[in-house]
């Protein structure tokens, strides 16, 4: 619309000078009339008089002609004038279609290039999501050290090729201008906390530690964007890991000082003990595509894609992004964003009536960094803290307190202390009377089978995995305080008090629905689902959803966008529009792929939130929890959690699960039988879905040659060609037939 106002303006200013040189056309001409009459007046009269001047005119035919010229030029100017406003006119018309014919084709491949990229985004994610499910399920049967390592080299590929989608997806949104972030009350501390338990595993795997820092005065609820500010840490916490090799990597959150019109700044670091970075190669940190140096990319892989992303985010957030770091001595990577606090703060109601207030703790814990974040979660429960990093030391402290009206109500050791261990150190407590009373929690980062029971016995009350999540921490704390008086029989038989045994207690059962079509990631989520202690029911299209809610009431709704007959949007849409409380009923997006239309429908809609396929179990967990349908802790040690059958009749690795096999003959044999109706009924939408569906889950039994054929069906489909099919029918069928003979041997 500027331009075109720019446009017309230039040629208004045109249409005026134009007038203006048809005036002073006038003027001349007028001035032209006048010396010519008097020259001829001169000449016939040998004067310049009235009676000259007149004669001149009656008599002289040629100055008629002079005369009109005045009349011509301000004729011509007008003229001159209407034209080339009418031109004018109809110029800006052109131009303005134009502009409106290419703000139209922008727009069209905007929305194309969106649309794409959401397909792609399922395209790809679907079959990931069989891979990394799969391998979980293989990974936790029972498998030779071969194979294990094997199952674990899928995952790690498949889990690498996500993120270099997701790595993709993510910039593509950031060049077109479609990143959005949304402003939602979420808790800072958790997400904090949640996003270093991600990857506690994988520090531990290389010998590292690491920690997590809060500050006490940090705000627990806030309104921002927790899913783009957990992938911001976690992207940096990632970096860290990778490029250190030995020490640790502590991750520090602080408010900073100041606040303003209800916002407040939050600045976090990571800093490790790595390989570091020369002030030469800090310069192309963030910058897309670009790694320090070539040989890194080398030797530790990387799209150089991460760092350009979390800088994108972090200013899209109103904040800003930096590095520390000397070469050899390990780096720091820094951000500060601006987040508003919310209107109202909710509060949880405490769970135990048990006050932690003023209760006096000891904390042995060899890692100063551990210790610190600890004893800084006391401090902010209002307890008195004392600390030590030495068993030895510890249990001095414990017989002065007990010798004084000052004992310790509480001591959290860790199991491996220096000098003296935690188990040692709460047996040598126990058995003195002085100091029999006191309340022992053991910690451990790396529990195993038989711990607990040995621990119950020896006289602990609590044993929980490091490191421990804030908002677990006041509830775990009350529940082995509430031990205190027990008698110690009574203690026994009660078991030690753990994340897993506190979630029991609390875990609400309520029924869940999932709706997905396909067989292979149904079985997937159900099997995930199972792992953490639920069960759901299945409703394989929209329509069956929408009947299964009308006669049954659910506390939760697992809804895949695309389905079959109807959309999971117009499932929702139906769902909603029923009577009575169950319109209500929280629904969960399940998608390897939205576009924005989708995206936004689904808001609209009131949808809770979205898991992105593929599911991983640990964000099930969090999905479930944050519904109010999941315990607020995750499994603890290994003791503490099921003790599953020592079945070794099965060996996955080699047999493939009978039950995944049985589900998958039937299905294809089914489907089948409905691509050949659809060929025959020359109904190709029909038979392109079937054969996408065939295509899909042959793959999960690396059935290449079904896989071929059902994918050449998929494709004529889609071109119209459904007279040529035939022969490739048979090859799908020959396929089926040779693949199902295999799979029900195996599994034999």
């Amino acid at each position: 619309m500027n331009q075109r106002q720019r446009l017309a303006e230039d040629l208004l200013l045109l249409r005026e000078r134009a007038s203006t040189y048809a005036l002073y056309g006038v003027y001349i001409a007028s001035a032209s009339v006048i010396i010519a009459t008097l020259l001829v007046s001169y000449v016939m009269v040998d004067a310049i008089t009235l009676d000259g001047i007149i004669l001149a005119q009656t008599s002289n035919i040629a100055l008629w002609t002079v005369d009109a010229m005045p009349f011509l030029f301000a004729m011509w100017g007008q003229y001159a004038s209407f034209r080339m406003a009418r031109e004018a006119n109809e110029f800006v018309q052109h131009k303005t279609q134009t502009l409106r014919e290419a703000l139209t084709q922008a727009n069209f491949t905007s929305k194309a290039k969106s649309d794409f990229f959401a397909k792609m985004s399922h395209e790809l994610r679907t079959p990931i999501n069989g891979i990394i499910g799969m391998s979980d399920l293989m990974l936790e049967s029972k498998l030779s050290d071969e194979q294990r390592r094997h199952a674990e080299i899928i995952k790690s590929s498949a889990s690498g090729l996500l993120t270099l989608i997701n790595d993709l997806l993510d910039f593509s949104k950031i060049e077109s201008g479609k990143l959005e972030l949304e402003e939602i009350e979420f808790d800072l501390r958790e997400c904090i906390e949640k996003s270093v338990a991600l990857l506690a595993q994988q520090a531990h795997m290389k010998g590292l530690t690491l920690t997590n820092l809060i500050q006490p005065d940090m705000p627990t609820r806030l309104l921002g964007d927790p899913g783009r500010l957990r992938q911001i840490i976690i992207n940096l916490l990632g970096n860290a890991i990778k490029f250190t090799h030995h020490g640790e990597i502590v991750l520090s959150a602080k408010k900073l000082p100041g606040e303003t019109a209800g916002r407040i700044q939050l600045h976090i670091e990571v800093a490790d003990t790595g390989i570091g970075i020369s002030s030469r190669d800090q310069a192309k940190l963030f910058q897309p595509y670009n790694q320090a140096k070539a040989s890194t990319t080398n030797r530790y892989g990387g799209t150089g894609l991460g760092l350009a992303i979390t800088k994108e985010l972090v200013e899209a957030m109103g904040g800003r992004i930096g590095v520390k770091s000397e070469e050899g001595k390990g780096s720091i990577f820094w951000f500060a964003i601006n987040l508003r606090k919310p209107a109202a703060v909710k509060t949880a109601p405490a769970s135990l009536q048990v006050s932690l207030k003023g209760l006096r703790v000891l904390v042995a814990e060899g890692n100063i960094p551990a210790r610190m974040s600890l004893v800084e979660q006391l401090k902010a429960l209002e307890m008195e803290v004392q600390s030590i990093g030495n068993g030895n030391a510890a249990l001095q402290m414990i017989r002065s307190a007990a010798d004084s009206s000052l004992r310790f109500d509480l001591v959290m050791v860790d199991m491996f202390l220096p000098n003296l261990s935690g188990e040692e150190l709460g047996r040598e407590v126990k058995s003195h009377a002085e100091m029999r009373n006191t309340v022992l929690v053991m910690m451990t980062s790396a529990g195993v089978r038989g711990d607990a029971q040995r621990l119950n016995q020896a006289g602990f009350a609590g044993y929980f995995g490091k490191p421990i999540p804030a908002e677990d921490l006041p509830e775990l704390l009350k529940a082995v305080m509430a031990t205190k008086g027990m008698e110690e029989q009574e203690r026994q038989r009660a078991g030690l008090v753990t994340k897993y045994t506190l979630a029991e207690k609390r875990k609400k059962h309520s029924r869940l629905l999932l709706v997905e079509d396909s067989p292979v990631n149904r079985e997937i989520m159900l099997n995930m689902l199972s792992r953490i202690g639920y069960a759901a029911d299945v409703a394989e299209n929209g329509r069956a959803a929408v009947e299964a809610v009308r006669h049954k009431s659910y506390g939760l709704i697992f809804m895949d966008l695309h389905l079959p007959d109807i959309s999971g949007v117009q499932a929702i849409e139906s769902i909603r529009a029923l009577s009575g409380t169950v319109a209500k009923t929280p629904i969960i997006v399940l998608t390897a792929g939205a576009t924005d239309d989708e995206i936004q429908r689904c808001r609209a809609l009131d949808v809770r939130d979205f898991l992105t396929k593929p599911v991983d179990t640990g964000v099930l967990a969090d999905t479930l929890k944050s519904a109010s349908l999941m315990p607020s802790a995750s499994p603890g040690p290994a003791d503490a959690e099921p003790v599953p059958s020592d079945d070794s009749s099965a060996d996955v690795a080699v047999n493939p699960d009978p039950k995944l096999v049985e589900i998958f003959v039937r299905e294809a044999t089914q489907r089948l039988v409905s691509l050949r109706q659809a060929f025959a009924a020359s109904d190709a939408q029909r038979a392109a879905r079937e054969a996408h569906t065939l295509k899909s889950s042959s793959a999960y039994f690396q059935a290449h040659a079904m896989h071929e054929a059902a994918e050449q069906l998929e494709k004529m489909a889609d071109d119209g060609q459904i007279g040529k099919a035939e022969s490739v029918l048979q090859e799908l069928e020959s396929a089926y037939a040779a693949l199902r003979a295999r799979l029900e041997r195996d599994s034999i």
